[in-house]
């Protein structure tokens, strides 16, 4: 699960061909951070279920993994926001993208709520983080230069 996102980034820095500029949109830096900032919220989520130990380090997460591994509310909404984030930072995006990412992310919500086995779920994470890996590596264009940009209603030269 981590090598695939790393090989589709090396893979985009190493071929000028990715990402698929016919099917990829411009996301500007606020989308970015967004995507950034929730992927890292559901990397905090998980690292706190599965791994309360690691994140134990930091001081005052006490109450936050207590939180989450409590299964409660307050789990659902620090699992909910992180997800909204991210999708909220994919809104340029191709639909269909979107929808992937967000059928994924709902399926992860379920299946760490609905009390079925634990092998399930983890299929469901390995979905949502290849297919939030697949769209972020492959579909996000970095914003453009204000000098790149054609002004509104005219030609692709910018005249």
């Amino acid at each position: 699960m981590i090598a695939t996102p790393l090989l589709l980034f090396g893979a985009r820095a190493a071929l000028p061909g990715i990402p698929w500029k016919r099917y990829a949109r411009p996301s500007s830096w606020v989308d970015i951070g967004l995507i950034a900032l929730g992927a890292a919220g559901l990397v905090l989520h998980c690292v706190a279920m599965f791994y309360p130990s690691l994140i134990e380090t930091i001081p005052g997460t006490g109450g936050y993994i207590q939180a989450v591994d409590g299964m409660s509310t307050a789990s659902i909404v620090l699992y909910i926001v992180p997800a909204v984030i991210v999708l909220a930072g994919l809104r340029r995006q191709r639909p269909l993208a979107l929808t992937l990412v967000a059928v994924t992310l709902i399926a992860v919500g379920v299946t760490m709520y609905d009390g079925g086995p634990l092998n399930v779920h983890l299929v469901a994470i390995t979905a949502a983080a290849l297919s939030l890996a697949f769209t972020t590596a492959l579909l996000v264009l970095r914003p453009q230069r204000t000098g790149d940009r054609a002004a509104p209603g005219h030609a692709a030269t910018g005249r």
